[in-house]
Parts: C-alpha cells; sequence; structure tokens
C-alpha cells in the first residue's frame, strides 16, 4: 500500500482496470470497454475499504491467494481474515449491486 499513489487519504487503485486477467482475455473492444468500467467500479468501492478489509481482498481476490496464505503474509489469524473479507465483500456488493428500489404505495 506504501507503493501505491493515494488521493484524498485512500489508495488510487484506478489505473489496476487495464492490467487485469479480465480485461487480457477479452478480444471484442466493447467488451473491453465494459470490462474497463466495471474494473473501474470495483476498484473505486474497493479503495473505500478499511485498510485491513482492503489488504484482505486485494490478496484473496485478486491475487486469488488461500486465506491460509494471506493469514500468513498479514500475521494475523485465520479468523481475522475470513471476518475481513466477510465484511468487505457484503459492503462491495451493497454499493456495487444496491437493491432494487421498492415502488406502490405500503399501507
Amino acid at each position: 500500500m506504501a507503493r501505491t499513489p493515494h488521493r484524498d487519504g485512500r489508495p488510487e487503485l484506478g489505473m489496476a482496470a487495464f492490467d487485469t486477467a479480465a480485461l487480457q482475455s477479452l478480444a471484442d473492444p466493447d467488451e473491453r470497454m465494459n470490462q474497463i468500467t466495471e474494473s473501474f467500479q470495483l476498484f473505486a468501492a474497493m479503495s473505500r475499504l478499511p485498510g485491513s478489509q482492503l489488504d484482505v481482498m486485494v490478496l484473496r481476490r485478486l491475487w486469488n491467494r488461500p486465506p491460509e496464505t494471506v493469514s500468513a503474509l498479514l500475521g494475523v489469524p485465520l479468523a481475522a481474515v475470513r471476518s475481513d473479507e466477510r465484511h468487505a465483500t457484503r459492503f462491495l456488493e451493497s454499493v456495487l449491486c444496491p437493491p432494487p428500489p421498492t415502488e406502490g404505495n405500503t399501507p
């Protein structure tokens, strides 16, 4: 994280959107543009995570490291890794996939 550029106290992860495995696997220009947009949204949301959750999500989801390896790398208990991942996932889902608005009158 120390080497990552920061803006407003949060890591700037936007440039990583251009260097993802998902993007490299696409040949169609429209699909590539959609993937870049999706990656920008994900990385912007991830930059709002607390430090420990961000570290866990980068290692678990972006680097695909198993929880035991993440635990050893970060020097935290396995339970903390699992908890951070669970809380971060819930936050990201709430930001990226908000529930649809309810319509109609309620009694």
